[in-house]
């Protein structure tokens, strides 16, 4: 993995998120998981693993919230994605999807749970807490697909996949 890339990216990822993201009000864009997502989905394990860690200590760097919950859940999140991406073939976009969402899922759930624990953010119930974290992930991991999927489409090759990864 190319680290001057993989720095440039993280460096407009953050411009975006901050700048253009938090000029919407969208709360649930994350862009650093969308970030954290397609490089654990497409370089090697180690360093996605690393990546995400780097990414969330970043978007720690940038944030009023305690120094390392964003680190420890997009760390949790590059794991599982790469945990679960050596289970099966993520050739195709729909298996890409459903490695994507758990992981994404419970690295958004984590911190909305410690926004609402320790950092007194309001949520109405339970229920919204947890579909804020569904639909955040959701969102987050259709994004990191597409992501992944440009560069499929642009080159337009394909080659003949298999459901099981075969290791």
């Amino acid at each position: 993995m190319s680290w001057g890339l993989f720095a440039l990216t993280l460096l407009v990822v953050y411009v975006l998120q901050t700048a253009v993201v938090g000029l919407f009000d969208l709360p649930w864009v994350d862009l650093f998981l969308v970030l954290a997502l397609a490089y654990g989905l497409t370089v090697p394990v180690h360093d996605a693993r690393i990546g995400a860690w780097i990414i969330g200590f970043v978007q720690d760097l940038g944030a009023a919230d305690a120094l390392g919950i964003h680190a420890f859940a997009l760390g949790l999140t590059g794991l599982l994605v790469t945990a679960l991406r050596a289970m099966v073939n993520v050739n195709l976009w729909w298996v890409r999807l459903l490695v994507a969402f758990p992981a994404a899922w419970a690295g958004a759930a984590l911190y909305l749970l410690h926004l609402h624990l320790w950092a007194n953010a309001p949520f109405e119930s339970w229920w919204a807490l947890l579909a804020s974290s569904v639909w955040t992930a959701f969102v987050a991991a259709l994004a990191a697909v597409i992501v992944t999927a440009y560069p499929r489409i642009i080159t337009g090759r394909r080659r003949r996949v298999h459901l099981l990864a075969r290791r």
